[in-house]
């Protein structure tokens, strides 16, 4: 059988098993390309069991995928804990221009990732250390759809993938005033733009953890 041979007939089968293991159709659809770009070098007439070898074959692909997502999700989430990581204490005006280029990157992927809602309540939690109940007054949420917000942005984050385009100028909007945020400690700037102004309207100060 060659490889041609092959991928008509087997498409199928290992396009079920990739999307078993993997559970995305974009992905498995990758993995099956990947799979049959591997065969295509490989002289299938010495192969006894053709359709084992490619199941085999496809299986290992999706699992060292899998693995090499593992370790792009935990470098983003590392990355971006360092970021955060007591970010009320580094005033703008002494970042150096690399790690302005850094946050400035940091929020573009994030904004690539998650919407509005997401964005607003992942910065207030992680990178200016507000609790629930503080996020709740400033959003207007609730408190459970902020933790689900929270969650489904973590879980957005680390899955790693882009859903959507972003505008350079409201990258520069939310750039901008996430600096003075952080400079002054004024979160209302930054929430009005990125949740909208029907949302908070009262001035809202960082806590003070000193």
């Amino acid at each position: 059988m060659s490889a041609e041979q092959a991928i008509t007939e087997y498409r199928p089968l290992l396009y079920a098993v990739a999307y078993r293991i993997l559970g995305v159709a974009s992905d498995a659809e990758d993995m099956v390309q990947e799979t049959f770009l591997k065969i295509m070098r490989v002289d299938l007439s010495k192969i006894e069991d053709i359709k084992n070898y490619l199941i085999k074959t496809i299986t290992n692909t999706c699992l060292n995928h899998l693995d090499a997502l593992k370790r792009k999700k935990e470098h983003l989430v590392d990355n971006w804990s360092n970021i955060t990581h007591n970010f009320h204490f580094d005033p703008f005006d002494q970042w150096s221009s690399d790690k302005a280029s850094e946050i400035s990157e940091g929020l573009k992927n994030m904004m690539k990732r998650l919407n509005d809602s997401e964005l607003g309540v992942y910065l207030l939690k992680e990178a200016f250390n507000l609790n629930y109940n503080e996020i709740t007054d400033i959003a207007k949420k609730k408190a459970d759809h902020c933790r689900q917000l929270f969650h489904r942005s973590k879980m957005k984050l680390e899955d790693g993938k882009d859903k959507f385009n972003v505008d350079p100028e409201k990258h520069f909007q939310i750039y901008k005033r996430f600096q003075q945020a952080n400079k002054d400690g004024e979160v209302r700037s930054l929430v009005d733009f990125i949740f909208g102004d029907k949302k908070s309207k009262q001035k809202r100060n960082l806590p003070n953890n000193s």
